[in-house]
């Protein structure tokens, strides 16, 4: 079976492809070169806002590299990309070159045509976020900002042109501690995530599929114009980071999500 992968440059989504090369034959990576780890906070807001947008990058950066370490790119071929010629006939070119039985997307932005045409039927998407509650961007933030840190998770899917709107086939959880921070649990994820994913290739080499669902009920797309540093002062100024502790508390309500899961 002869794995794609398509995804981004950050620790976490190196992580995954790695982890997954470990246990498949993995013929091919396509690239998107992402936005700096610490981006700089927009001139335009108070020093206060400035202070909790460096804190919090710089918080997700450490987590990153406690949880990922210094990861290096795949050895197998490879296809580097910026976000605008992410969806290129060069992409598109690419993927018939390795011609894949799987493909497994994590981190990239949106995939339309030409590229979307010529991947396989089995191609899964790993959604930071639990769809359909939560789709879009920044989907382990908004959990946190909105007090459900239970809602955390990630969504296995198939691709539409929709974002994170295909049917659903696993969805995870990370196991919640009282020291977890809004990136541990974000890092946990990820880890959680690769270790589903092996499971669920295992699965499609013996039954060369996997059962899946529509998505229903009510949610949001977020949009990344939708963060404003803002935000963040929930997460730091009124709780410290500190909402998975209060939750296991018992201090903070927090629904237990229903998840679809194939094992």
């Amino acid at each position: 079976m002869k794995i794609l992968w398509i995804g981004g440059n950050h620790p976490r989504h190196l992580y995954f492809v790695n982890r997954i090369r470990e246990a498949f034959d993995v013929c091919g990576t396509l690239i998107e070169v992402r936005e700096a780890m610490v981006p700089s906070p927009p001139p335009d807001i108070s020093e206060h806002d400035k202070c909790n947008f460096v804190r919090h990058f710089e918080n997700r950066n450490r987590a990153e590299q406690k949880y990922f370490g210094d990861q290096t790119l795949p050895q197998c071929p490879r296809l580097e990309t910026q976000s605008d010629h992410l969806n290129s006939w060069e992409s598109a070119e690419f993927v018939k070159t390795v011609s894949p039985d799987v493909a497994l997307v994590f981190g990239s932005g949106l995939i339309k045509d030409p590229l979307l045409s010529v991947l396989p039927r089995q191609t899964l998407n790993l959604h930071l976020g639990l769809s359909p509650r939560y789709r879009g961007a920044a989907t382990l933030f908004w959990p946190f900002y909105f007090l459900e840190p239970t809602y955390a998770g990630s969504t296995f899917h198939y691709l539409l042109t929709e974002p994170d709107a295909g049917e659903i086939v696993h969805q995870v959880t990370p196991e919640l501690e009282r020291d977890d921070t809004i990136h541990s649990v974000a890092c946990k994820t990820v880890v959680a995530s690769a270790e589903h994913c092996i499971r669920l290739l295992h699965m499609f080499e013996h039954k060369r599929g996997w059962q899946s669902y529509r998505q229903r009920g009510s949610g949001k797309n977020f949009l990344g114009s939708d963060f404003r540093p803002e935000h963040l002062r929930v997460i730091y100024d009124l709780f410290e980071d500190n909402l998975v502790a209060l939750y296991l508390d018992g201090k903070l309500l927090s629904k237990t999500p229903t998840l679809i899961r194939q094992f």
